[in-house]
Order: structure tokens, then sequence, then C-alpha cells
């Protein structure tokens, strides 16, 4: 489906549901040295109407051309006069032929957000941060067994079936001392999955613990 939309109407609506951090900029590429017509929220790149193309946008255009050419390109990084770092996306508007016209860009500055994810994280202790997790909370006791039970199994490429003894004596002990068998249940679970009696087992258990 084609539509005609006005550039100004469609710069004006996405500048008002962005919001002030994001630039919306729309050009024309038949002229490169003045492409720059419509322009939002100037303020975050300081230009005006009848600014040339960027760099990017005279690459982006060579290269989107084309009707297996990409439409659009998301979430890049562009630079102001400043040094204000954004990230952009941008919208390629092409002709019949799949020549690239037109560009319809937005350009946001994130540092707002980005000041409140700092001050977020600098709520959590130092140690926590960026640390992964140790613990899952569980809801029953019972997933609390399997929990170990997959993060200990998990640690082997061989399925358990298919362990030597040694395998899984070893893994016996590991999960002894991650304290599964103080669940009511999980001696029979842990053979069953080893493919062991429970009397064997118990064995290993008791060589582990000697």
């Amino acid at each position: 489906m084609e539509l005609r939309i006005d550039a100004e109407k469609l710069a004006d609506f996405v500048s008002a549901l962005l919001g002030p951090d994001s630039e919306i900029a729309v050009h024309d590429l038949s002229e490169p040295a003045t492409s720059l017509k419509v322009i939002r929220n100037s303020h975050l790149s300081g230009r005006s109407i009848g600014a040339p193309a960027t760099d990017l946008a005279l690459r982006m255009a060579q290269e989107c051309s084309g009707k297996n050419g990409a439409d659009y390109w998301l979430n890049y990084r562009s630079k102001t006069r400043n040094g204000t770092l954004l990230r952009s996306s941008t919208m390629v508007i092409k002709d019949a032929d799949g020549k690239a016209v037109a560009m319809f860009c937005v350009n946001s500055d994130d540092s707002r957000y980005q000041r409140a994810v700092d001050a977020l994280q600098a709520l959590l202790p130092a140690d926590l941060s960026n640390e992964q997790h140790q613990e899952n909370l569980s809801a029953s006791v019972d997933d609390v067994g399997v929990e170990i039970m997959q993060s200990v199994l998990g640690n082997y490429a061989v399925d358990p079936v298919r362990m030597s003894s040694e395998e899984k004596a070893h893994v016996v002990a590991e999960l002894d001392n991650r304290g599964l068998f103080s669940i009511r249940g999980f001696v029979g679970k842990a053979s069953a999955a080893l493919d062991i009696s429970e009397p064997t087992l118990y064995r290993y258990l008791k060589h582990c613990r000697d």
C-alpha cells in the first residue's frame, strides 16, 4: 500500500510523539548541498533549513538505492558539531525505480534517560550491580529441588544415562553439596535422572561423605 504524506505534517506528528529530545529531519537528496527541507527540534544539532546532506546520508543514498537496498537504518550513532552523541534512525524514500530520493530522519538525545539509568544504578550496592544472580526465588520446595538438579546436570554435556559410574558419583556429590537430598523425595528423583538404583545412590553418598 502506498500513501502520499505531507512531510511537514509527518514531522510535526513524530516530533509531538517523541518530544523535545528527538530531532526530526527530512532531506531532499536531489539537492545534496541544501538537502535539509524540514526540521523539528533543531536545537539538538543546531542545523536549519538548507543545511547539506551529511556524509552518512550520501553513503546511504548509494547503498540503499535499488529495489533490494535497505529501506531504513535503525539506532546508529551520530554526533553534533558540539560533540553530543545522538541515537539516529533513517527511513529512505525511493522513487519507482528504487533510487533514494529523500530521507526521513529521527535523531534522539538519550542523555536524560542515561542519567536516570545511572542514578538508579548508583542505588544498587557496587558488589551487586553487575553480578550474576546466585539465588532463585522459588515458590515451592519442589521447584528448589528441580532447579538444583537442572543446574548441576546442565554442567555436563553428556546425557545422565550415558555417564560413567565415576561421573554419576561426582554428580551425586555435587547434588549433596547443594543440599538436594535434604528435600524429601529427591533421592528417588535423582536416582531416576541418573538411571541408577536408590541403593547405588546411597552408596555414592556414603563414599563422598566419608
